[in-house]
């Protein structure tokens, strides 16, 4: 076999690896163990392109995408999580104009009840 042709194998296999793990990273909760509107946003099963869970898990525990939400959101106010929500933070990506501010509330209070605001 030719050295190109190897080569050329070998970045393609590298793609398609690379693409496999960057969309299989997190962990959907199936919409039957779901009751709360906000975890159903979070968990992609409401609004296409909402979709969460796939860097911080279903659950929040998060992933080597994205951060673990029991760590971060305690420490953060409401306020601060919807400007997280709409912004973006870091590697984060937007999601101002594809939700509401009600939807964002919804994931909010959510986050929230899963993961209680610390106190001082």
């Amino acid at each position: 076999m030719h050295e190109s042709t190897w080569l050329g194998r070998a970045f393609l296999g590298g793609l398609i690896l690379f693409g496999a793990l960057i969309s299989c990273a997190g962990t959907q909760t199936p919409k039957d163990r779901i009751a709360d509107p906000g975890e159903m946003l979070f968990n992609g099963q409401t609004v296409s392109g909402v979709d969460c869970y796939k860097c911080h898990n279903g659950d929040g525990s998060g992933t080597w995408r994205g951060a673990n939400l029991a760590q971060r959101v305690p420490k953060l106010s409401d306020a601060a999580i919807t400007k997280a929500i709409n912004e973006g933070p870091g590697m984060m990506p937007s999601f101002k104009g594809k939700i509401d501010d009600q939807q964002i509330a919804s994931i909010t209070a959510w986050l929230r009840g899963r993961f209680p605001e610390a106190k001082p």
